[in-house]
């Protein structure tokens, strides 16, 4: 493998470790996921650490609790979706992984929504895609970040990366982003930042719940999805991401009825529903459309089959932008902006 970074910017001397290192000790401990019940002092402890901003500290996470014994200087994500919550807590994040470049991403491979960020502070791309443990290595992090689900995962590869230094797994998969913001900012110090998120997005949400409320009091309904024609869609449910924000917003998210498709295997957060179905689904006055520009919404609203659903009448569809896909602290406050550019 080799050590060639994607991107590689000034950031003074850069110490460069051999790939052996890959066989050192680690200067901080994991604890084994099995050390006793939710009562035990693991927990305990780490409640009144974080609180405190002491360190040691032990954190939860997706594979157990971890004892850290210091506040992390140069962090490594193996995880693109990660990284952007890094990069909202302030985090000394050194260098990440990227996609393949695509529609949701910048030419580095790197989420639209915060590309420009990560260039600002002058963030490393490892690699791009499979992951490099030559790269991370060479980086010397001393935490390791990872996802224990979807394209962006590399669970099986913790044993190896728990060498290289402490790595912590999350699992963004059954969490809202500002839960997932939550729990990295104690793994990091960054209780106060998360704080400072958390109470900006709420005061943002607010104030546009209450410049659109006059457009909800006519029809508060509203359909999100995927427009995938000729392929099956897929139908936003108000479990998901996407759907708690419309919620919080002051809509009612419509339910499919059971006879126009079929929920994921082992997901609440989204419906599966064919073309020749899709009419049924959409019942909402409004329909948002995810993963999607404004020629997107176009070609619903000419798409014949859908001329009678409400929204579609009502020239009620709207593109919530590409990064509306995935959300964290940045593109939750973009989908709210266009939200509120198009209802507002």
């Amino acid at each position: 493998m080799s050590t060639t970074l994607l991107r590689r910017r000034p950031r003074g001397v850069r110490l460069m470790a051999a790939v052996g290192a890959l066989a050192l000790g680690v200067t901080m401990t994991a604890c084994s996921s099995d050390t006793g019940s939710s009562d035990d002092a693991p927990t305990t402890a780490s409640e009144s650490d974080a609180s405190s901003g002491e360190w040691p500290r032990t954190v939860e996470t997706a594979d157990g609790p971890v004892t850290l014994d210091s506040q992390p200087e140069r962090i490594v994500s193996t995880s693109v979706t990660l990284t952007g919550t890094l990069l909202a807590l302030d985090a000394p994040l050194y260098g990440t992984a990227a996609q393949p470049p695509s529609t949701v991403t910048d030419e580095d491979g790197l989420f639209t929504q915060w590309a420009d960020v990560a260039a600002e502070r002058d963030v490393e791309v490892l690699y791009q895609g499979e992951p490099n443990l030559e790269a991370i290595t060479a980086a010397t992090p001393d935490l390791i970040v990872v996802s224990s689900s979807d394209a962006d995962s590399t669970l099986d590869q913790v044993e190896l990366l728990s060498q290289i230094a402490p790595t912590l797994v999350y699992d963004y998969s059954d969490k809202s982003w500002q839960d997932l913001t939550t729990q990295m900012a104690e793994a990091v110090g960054a209780e106060e930042r998360a704080t400072e998120l958390l109470e900006e997005f709420d005061n943002k949400v607010d104030d546009a719940k209450n410049a659109i409320s006059p457009v909800l009091a006519e029809d508060d309904t509203v359909s999100i999805l995927t427009y995938n024609s000729p392929e099956d869609s897929r139908i936003f449910t108000d479990e998901s991401a996407q759907g708690r924000l419309a919620t919080r917003l002051g809509f009612t998210v419509t339910s499919v009825p059971e006879n126009a498709g079929a929920a994921a295997a082992g997901r609440s957060d989204i419906i599966a529903v064919a073309t020749e179905n899709l009419s049924l689904a959409l019942t909402g006055g409004t329909t948002f459309i995810i993963n999607a520009l404004p020629e997107d919404a176009d070609r619903l609203k000419a798409d014949p089959t859908l001329a009678n659903t409400k929204s579609v009448q009502d020239d009620s569809v709207y593109a919530l932008g590409y990064d509306s896909f995935r959300l964290d602290f940045y593109s939750a406050n973009n989908v709210v902006d266009r939200i509120l550019d198009a209802l507002g």
